[in-house]
């Protein structure tokens, strides 16, 4: 029976790990993830392994020799409970997949960031932490505008794009 198992892979090369796999025939899954981080003080988009170090493999527990796994290259073994691979519910890796975009084979987090004016937001740093806001629109790559009411004023702050996220008012 064809089951999923969690393989560890050493240090930033699980894309090594997946290729090697992948040509020795094994059906692999690295679920990857794009998001927007801060890199050196500015917001960029990166594509990154949802689980850093770890993939999955599809494996028949009878006939498939698993052997040759432990000496890929990028690869330091199977996870185990024990003294055993236990395998990964089908559940989790179908719902790993459905999340993932069409287009860019992904989990896209990118379009979380990408408000449309007057979208309802929430702060969440800062001395405005907690309020509620209208999403007004972006001062550069790293800062945007929200109107806030405050003491039965609007006013216009600008806000580090991290201090902000979708809510409701």
């Amino acid at each position: 029976m064809r089951q999923w198992y969690a393989v560890q892979c050493k240090a930033q090369e699980d894309a090594r790990a997946e290729e090697h796999l992948g040509n020795q025939g094994y059906p692999v899954f690295r679920p990857m993830l794009r998001q927007r981080r801060r890199r050196r003080g500015r917001m960029t988009t990166v594509t990154e392994s949802l689980f850093p170090r770890y993939l999955f493999v599809e494996l028949d527990d009878v006939t498939e020799n698993w052997a040759p796994i432990r000496s890929t290259r990028g690869v330091l073994g199977l996870v185990r409970f024990g003294t055993y691979p236990v395998p990964v519910p089908p559940a989790v890796v179908d719902g790993i997949r459905a999340r993932m975009s069409a287009e860019t084979g992904c989990i896209d987090l990118t379009a979380c960031t990408d408000y449309r004016r007057d979208q309802p937001v929430r702060i969440t740093e800062g001395p405005f932490a907690g309020h509620q806001g209208l999403f007004q629109g972006r001062t550069g790559e790293e800062r945007v505008v929200v109107l806030l009411e405050i003491m039965h004023q609007s006013q216009r702050i600008s806000l580090p794009e991290e201090a902000v996220e979708q809510g409701s008012t």
